[in-house]
This record gives structure tokens, C-alpha cells and sequence, in this order.
């Protein structure tokens, strides 16, 4: 079930919320941060798909102020999607990756849950290949039947965009948290490229 996710997230906000504080009572504060995740990808091109499945990433992260710029934090994150399918005649097949340094606003509380948005720069590295062997056709002019023409499509290309999320924190110890986040890297404006990456993704971070 798609909803499953979102339910033990929600499931896991509520108990970590109820949970006594008495181990984060400096506002759950620290300097560095390192995570590894693991989400549903969709990479697009304008409106059309040119894959979706598992992605991996990770990266790190700081915090370096104290007081009322507290909250504000620095992360510099990676993720990888690739992608093969076929239907019929036509196939494709994609390998992108992207780099994305991200200021992150971690609201404040003293409970376990931290939620935070973010936004930032990235880059997205896309290759794309379709082929077909019967999308094109050659109509011989003396039998006027038709024969198919062989037809592929390569495009590898880089574009820098920005990105745009939200997510939560959720401790289950001082220094480990559960990471739930939605993000997108959007590569739109300007020339070039039109990409659009969307990440749900639940990740593990560790603290220092």
C-alpha cells in the first residue's frame, strides 16, 4: 500500500512525541550531522517521465551558530536514480545523479520531533536513452508499404537548479535521529534542460 509510509511516519511522530524530554533539555543542540537515506525518485523532463523507482543518497550537515540562529543549519547531500523499462516496441533507460548544498531552518522545541524546511542549490547529471524499433516508419514509394525505421534518442547533459523541501527529525536517541523528508531539485529556470526531481524519502542521521 502507498499510504503505508506516511502512516508509520505519522505513527512514529506521535510516539516520540509523547516521549519525556529529559535527555534533549538543551533544545536537542548539536554541531554536525552525517545521513544516509533511501526514497521513492521520479525524475521528469517538463511533463514527461523518464523514471521513477529506488534512490540513494546521503550527505552531511552542520550547525554552526548558538542562540537565536540556533536553528539555522548547512547541508551538502547526494543522490543517485536509475531506471530501465520496456512496453512493446519502445524501451528506455536512465542513470542520473545530483549534488545539492542546502541551508536547512530547524524550528525550535524541546520535544524529539525537529521539523525543518530547507532550500538551496543543485545539480542535477541526467542520461537518457529511448529506442524504439517500431516507432518510425519509411513508406517504400513503388509497394507503398511500410517498414520501420530503427529510432534512438540520446541525451546527456548537466544543469544547475534549485531545491525545495521539508521534513522532520525525529530522535530516538541523543545522537541518532529518523529522517522523513520530501524534496525537489527543480532545473527549470533558464536554458537548457527542463528536470524536475521529486524525492519522498526516509533517511537515518547521526549526530555529533
Amino acid at each position: 500500500m502507498r499510504s503505508t509510509p506516511w502512516f508509520l511516519f505519522a505513527a512514529l511522530f506521535f510516539v516520540l512525541r509523547a516521549l519525556p524530554a529529559q535527555d534533549l533539555a538543551d533544545g536537542w543542540m548539536y554541531r554536525i550531522e552525517v545521513f544516509g537515506e533511501i526514497a521513492h525518485g521520479s525524475l521528469y523532463n517538463g511533463d514527461s517521465s523518464w523514471g521513477k523507482g529506488v534512490d540513494f543518497g546521503g550527505g552531511a550537515g552542520v550547525r554552526p551558530f548558538s542562540g537565536r540562529l540556533r536553528g539555522l543549519g548547512f547541508e551538502l547531500r547526494a543522490g543517485r536514480l536509475s531506471d530501465e523499462s520496456a512496453a512493446g516496441p519502445s524501451s528506455s533507460r536512465l542513470a542520473s545523479h545530483f549534488i545539492a548544498a542546502d541551508a536547512l531552518y530547524h524550528f525550535r522545541g524541546r520535544t524529539r520531533v525537529q521539523p525543518y524546511v530547507l532550500g538551496g542549490l543543485g545539480i542535477v547529471n541526467a542520461h537518457y536513452t529511448r529506442t524504439c524499433s517500431a516507432c518510425v516508419f519509411n513508406m517504400d514509394p513503388v509497394t507503398k508499404q511500410l517498414t520501420p525505421i530503427p529510432y534512438q534518442s540520446d541525451v546527456q547533459d548537466s544543469k544547475a537548479g534549485l531545491t525545495i523541501g521539508f521534513g522532520l527529525k525525529l530522535a530516538v536517541h541523543r545522537h541518532v535521529s529518523i529522517r522523513p523528508e520530501v524534496l525537489f531539485v527543480d532545473t527549470t529556470p533558464g536554458k537548457g534542460p527542463n528536470w524536475g526531481w521529486l524525492r519522498v524519502q526516509a533517511g537515518v542521521g547521526r549526530h555529533f
